[in-house]
């Protein structure tokens, strides 16, 4: 038995990862991020073109960082990810103009990158070695939802962020990344078909890397369907919760209240893992008809006034989002193959990218 197994405790591994989740999502400047920049002067239009960059990045390095999760390892990768992190608050506390702002984003996407895959990958892998792999859907939706509701109380902080103010609300982000980081240093390595990579034999375990994604991807019609669906649904979803937000600043007629509000928000996605076990049982093109249609709906009904119908709005799209990222994650993870799980996986977040790019702008105007 290898030496990593003895050492291998599945309770710590979910304890860490738990904890890592939670600090990527409770930032609070970081969840209002969009009213920030609004405050600081910028308008949606800038805004949209800000999360434009941020998605050119994640799509140029998306695959590359997948594959130094196969290669390399997770543990690492995901250690590299918060490093990003930390890296990408301090320039956004440092900045002063759009540049800056810019610059920021990248190093944000870039740590968004390095944990995309390698999550998902470090967690199945972990299930699968403990012999847990059939309780996988019911974990993810449990660190969906502390993401989200974290996410949702960082929200819920708004008003004392806005006070706060943007440099001190960046640094306080800090801190919290700096949790996630030691968390993620007690994170341990599961056992994989494939040893990780030295210097010497990187540039052959890359190549075989690829190959074997690329060959899994022309082989694999279904996979690519549920890639792409998802990622649409999601790109609808994720737009709409961010321009969201300055609609629903301005219908909070209490200034007190736009902490809650933003809060309640985030407790859709957080809710998520309700619907995962009924969603599971449908074909996956129902799925998306139910989902993808629902978030259409929020998407249209969002560009009102009316503070109920926004909450509605938002509410609704967070949820069936989630449902949909779940049971797709877990279908995929159940078609990926161990040695390239983290850069297929990779591959579907930069299927996400490719139709965030175009229409981050188009929402911003929508929502202008």
């Amino acid at each position: 038995m290898p030496k990593n197994i003895k050492q291998f405790s599945i309770s710590r591994q979910k304890r860490a990862l738990l904890v890592r989740e939670w600090s990527v999502g409770f930032r609070p400047a970081g969840s209002v991020w969009v009213l920030l920049l609004a405050l600081r002067g910028f308008s949606l239009v800038e805004i949209g073109l800000a999360e434009a960059v941020f998605h050119a990045v994640s799509f140029c390095c998306e695959l590359p960082s997948g594959l130094l999760a196969d290669v390399l390892g997770r543990k690492r990768t995901l250690i590299a990810s918060h490093v990003m992190f930390v890296l990408s608050i301090l320039l956004m506390a440092a900045s002063r103009g759009m540049a800056e702002v810019c610059l920021s984003l990248a190093v944000s996407a870039l740590g968004y990158n390095l944990e995309s895959g390698t999550r998902e990958a470090i967690t199945y892998e972990s299930m699968l070695q403990a012999g847990q792999e059939a309780d996988y859907l019911r974990f993810s939706s449990l660190q969906n939802g502390v993401y989200r509701f974290s996410s949702g109380g960082a929200m819920l902080l708004a008003g004392v962020t806005v006070l706060l103010g943007w440099r001190r609300a960046y640094l306080l982000d800090m801190g919290i990344t700096l949790i996630g980081l030691a968390a993620a240093l007690t994170i341990t390595e599961p056992e994989r078909d494939a040893p990780r990579a030295t210097l010497r034999t990187l540039p052959a375990a890359v190549a075989e890397t690829v190959r074997g994604a690329w060959t899994l991807l022309k082989s694999d019609g279904e996979a690519l369907r549920i890639m792409a669906l998802n990622a649409l649904v999601g790109t609808c979803a994720t737009l709409t919760g961010f321009y969201l937000q300055e609609g629903v600043e301005a219908a909070v007629t209490v200034p007190a209240l736009l902490g809650p509000a933003l809060f309640a928000l985030g407790l859709g996605g957080g809710l998520a893992g309700l619907l995962t076990g009924r969603l599971d049982r449908l074909s996956y093109p129902k799925a998306v008809i139910l989902t993808g249609g629902g978030v259409f709906l929020c998407a249209l009904a969002a560009r009102g006034t009316c503070l109920p119908m926004l909450m509605a709005s938002g509410l609704l799209a967070g949820f069936l989002d989630d449902s949909l990222q779940l049971i797709s994650d877990k279908r995929l993870n159940d078609r990926f193959p161990s040695a390239q799980r983290a850069t297929l996986i990779s591959a579907s977040s930069m299927i996400f990218s490719v139709f965030m790019i175009p229409l981050s702008p188009l929402f911003g105007l929508w929502f202008s």
